[in-house]
Formats: structure tokens, sequence, C-alpha cells
């Protein structure tokens, strides 16, 4: 065999660039392409030593390598075990804080927990499954799943003619209980039983107003318009209840102001303060109105009819703070000891609902809050710190007075319904209020009543769950969190704080407000 002839060698040329180079590194394909060649679907080259690729380069293109997109085996396996690494360190530190630390303390790390995945993800529905004690503790205070119901509504209602929303009778009768049980007890404008049986006294606007508040004490899937967004508590009924009220407007009724004052309360649920002031307008002028038309030459004989009547006006001026009180002498209602209140829907016995006292103190505080309005407000001119001081200690007299003054069946220390203890937080979050006006020189006062109304909420969820405290609350709750979060830096206060974000299940678009005042202070 003849042994192979060498290939003939090229000519040589004078071109210089022709000549091979020894000084330029060669091109080498890419273990994992560029995120442009990955666009491009074109083949990505580098030279030996380089950061970028040889056609990012002549393009003069951004060129990045993510190495969290590079999908070979061992390089994501090894980041895979990093990672896994850090979380398990992380676990453990934890673990070791739970272990090393008090009850009260261990609470407030995972309510800390809670706290920060709410905010984060923008979630009201946490993932608690890798935490079946947290888990199981918040299912015990869920509402039941209609499709497979496990309680017997209170009040049967049907779906038509009020609703076109829904047609289960089910449904609107769990949703009327959850009302009748936890909103209604504290403004008692609606009449209970000319409302569940006299049409003269009911309306489809009413209906769907009630229903769309009665959502956010519920976690059914139907209270939800759409069961993958979380915000979405009740819209629907409320939608419901815009197209009715285009319908009625200009109507003046009991029915159409009653709904009306629902709907503020429901705007507030939902984080849409601009229209439940709108509406809150709205109730306050068809109040004066009414007023004006019916309560001019009362009754000598008092009916149910007008007892019903006298109940909104005062329900109504309770929630605006701004109805005349010259239309009608101060009005205290007889407390009737077969008037009874159930949690529902919480499997416990009936106890007296002290409904008519609670609206009677309800009254009173509303008129000390009006006077110290007009007292503070009415020049609109900034009175001097001397002038204010001397003058919020006199409202505070009164309120004091207020406190001690109240029926035995109202105080905090052994409350049996939950209307009372909003009482109690609409007390402090007037302090807040008034006190809020000596700005940081004397802050003590908002602080101590904003550390009352967590107190106050402690009471209810450890009764009857954190879903169950009404929305009427939301505005209270707010003031209490903007009071303490001036003061982060306290421990005790931070610590409220954390609790307070917790507890209420409502705080989603508050959240938010703070969250934006905060980055905005830094």
């Amino acid at each position: 065999m003849q042994p192979i002839a060498p290939a003939p060698q090229r000519p040589a040329t004078s071109n210089p660039s022709s000549t091979p180079n020894a000084s330029v590194p060669r091109l080498r394909k890419a273990s994992a392409a560029c995120r442009e060649c990955k666009r491009s679907k074109a083949r990505c080259q580098i030279r030996e030593g380089a950061s970028h690729c040889d056609r990012c380069t002549e393009r003069r293109l951004s060129c990045v390598f993510d190495l969290e997109e590079d999908k070979r085996r061992k390089l994501a396996h090894k980041r895979k075990i990093l990672k896994l690494e850090e979380e398990r360190d992380d676990l453990l530190q934890l673990v070791k804080a739970l272990q090393n630390s008090s009850d009260s303390k261990a609470i407030q790390v995972l309510n800390l927990i809670e706290v920060k995945l709410y905010i984060d993800n923008d979630n009201s529905e946490l993932e608690r499954e890798t935490t079946p004690t947290l888990n199981k503790q918040m299912s015990s205070h869920r509402g039941p799943d209609i499709q497979h119901p496990v309680d017997i509504p209170v009040y049967r209602i049907s779906a038509a003619p009020w609703t076109s929303v829904t047609e289960s009778d089910d449904f609107v009768s769990h949703l009327i209980s959850l009302w009748l049980t936890w909103s209604h007890p504290f403004y008692n404008w609606i009449d209970r039983e000319l409302f569940l049986r006299n049409s003269q006294f009911c309306s489809p606007f009413l209906v769907n107003c009630i229903l769309a508040e009665a959502c956010f004490h519920s976690d059914c899937p139907e209270a939800y318009a759409d069961p993958n967004n979380p915000n979405s508590k009740g819209v629907h009924f409320y939608e419901e209840a815009q197209k009715l009220y285009k319908k009625i407007e200009g109507r003046l009724d009991m029915p159409s102001i009653q709904g009306c004052g629902v709907l503020f309360v429901c705007m507030a649920a939902m984080g849409k303060n601009r229209m439940g002031w709108w509406y809150l307008g709205q109730v306050r002028s068809m109040a004066e109105e009414y007023a004006k038309m019916h309560l001019d030459s009362p009754s000598s004989t008092p009916t149910r009819e007008s007892r019903a009547i006298g109940n909104t006006i005062w329900g109504i001026y309770n929630l605006t703070a701004t109805a005349s009180i010259s239309l009608m002498k101060h009005m205290a209602i007889d407390h009737l000891e077969e008037d009874i209140w159930t949690a529902y829907p919480r499997q416990m016995d009936p106890v007296q609902s002290h409904i008519p006292c609670v609206l009677n103190r309800f009254t009173t505080l509303s008129e000390i809050s009006v006077d110290a309005n007009r007292l503070v407000f009415a020049s609109g001119l900034k009175s001097p710190r001397d002038e204010l001081e001397e003058a919020l200690k006199g409202i505070l007299k009164r309120l004091d007075d207020w406190k001690s003054n109240l029926p035995t069946c109202l105080t905090p220390d052994n409350p049996t319904v939950s209307q009372s203890l909003s009482l109690h937080m609409l007390y402090h979050a007037v302090v807040i209020m008034l006190w809020s006006l000596l700005k940081k020189e004397d802050t003590n006062g908002c602080v101590d009543s904003a550390l009352a109304i967590i107190d106050f909420l402690y009471i209810p969820r450890a009764r009857w769950g954190p879903d169950d405290i009404s929305p009427t609350t939301i505005h209270w709750v707010s003031m209490a969190l903007f009071t303490l979060v001036e003061d982060l830096d306290n421990c005790d206060h931070c610590n409220a704080f954390t609790e307070l974000g917790v507890t209420v299940t409502l705080l989603k678009e508050i959240l938010r407000i703070l969250r934006v005042f905060a980055e905005k202070k830094g």
C-alpha cells in the first residue's frame, strides 16, 4: 500500500487579511444560547474569553446569558440544591425561633408570615395547605359552602322576585340570615319583621344592596361574581342594585333610603370610598326630605310602622352624623327581653339582642360627634392650639361620661353580642379623629385608642370568628392602622399592627393604601 500523498499547498497571496492570525480566538458553540439568539433561533457562537456572542457583537445587540434559563441537567440540579439548602436553613432558623419563644411570640411570628404573604401576593385566600393547624383553625370560621350546606338559615327568603342574580332560595336565605345576624343589629335602621313580611317595606333594590354587603360575611363560591377573583365579592349583587337604582332614582320611600345607606357600608367594604360618599350624600338628603314630610306631626299612638320609620331616620342620622336632630325629640327605645340574637351560622345558644340599647347609645355618641365637628370645624379656620386643646378637653369629658354611663349589657367586660363591641370601637375612632388634630405634639390618646380597637377585635375573633366582623367597622379599623403605622419603630405597636392586619379579612384595599403610604414615607 502506498502512503497518501500530502495535499498541495495553496499559493501565497498578497492579501494580508487572508493570512491566518494566531492571536484571534477561535469561535466555539455556546453551551447555552443568549436571549437574542434563542429568540431568533440562530446559532450562538462565542469566542474564548469573550462575554458576548459573535452574532450580537456584529449586530450591536444586547447579549445576555441567563443562567436560570440554562436547562442542562447538571447545572439545574446544582441550582435547585443550593435553593433547597437556603430554604432549609431558613426553615431551621424559623423552627428554632418558634421552639425558643413563648406562645404569644410564636403566634406573632406566624401572624407576621401571613401578613407578608397577604401583601406580597395580594391574595385574600392564603395557601394554608402546608400548615394544617392554621388551615383547620381558619376553616372552622369559614361560611358554609352552599353546595354542601351544613346549617339551616334563620330566615327563609325566596330569590324571586327580589333578585335576578341567582335563582337559589337557599343562598339568598343564607345571605339574608348572615346580614340580619352581623350587620343589622348595630345600625338597626331596618325593621326586621316588616322587611321580612311586608312588601311595602321591601324592594328589589334594598334586597340586592343587602345581599351585596352580606357577601362579605360569606365564603361561599356564589358570594363572588368571579370565583377566580378574590376581589369580586358581592360585585354581581351591587351591579344589580345599581341598575335598579337608576330606575327608582328620585323615589322617596323607606326601602330606597335604607338601600342607599346599606350601599354606603358596602362601598366601604369594597374600598370604593368616593362612590360611598356619593351614596352617603344621597341618603342624607333623602332622610331629611322624608323626615320633613312624615315626622312633623308624630302620632300620639305609635304604630310598628311609625317606629320603623323613626328607627330608619335615627339609624341614618347615626351613619351620617349630619342629619338634623331637630326633626324629632330624643328617642329612647324600650328594651324588649324577648328580642334574641343568634350567632348564625355558629351552633350557639341564642342570647338577648340588646339592639335597642345599642341604638340609644349610638345616637347619643353621634350627637357628641356632631357637636365636636361643629365646635372644631364650623368657623372654617384653624383654631389656635390652646383653644383647640381646651375644646377637646370638653368633648373628652362628654365622651368619658358617655362611656361611664353605659348600661351593664354594653360594658366591654362580658360582651354577649358583637354590636356592643362595634359601639366601643366607634368611641375610640372618635377619640382618634379628634386627638389627631393635635398632630404629633400629643399622640398618646390616639395610640391608646388604636390599641384598644385591636383589643376589641380579639374578642369577636375568639367568640365568633374573624370573618364575622361587620363591614361597618372598616372605617374605624383603618383609623387604627394609620395611627399605628406612624410609629412602627415601637416594638409593641409593630406587633399590634401585625395582629390587626391578620385579624380582619376585609383589609385588602386598606393594606394597599398603607403600602403606598409607607413607600412614600420611605
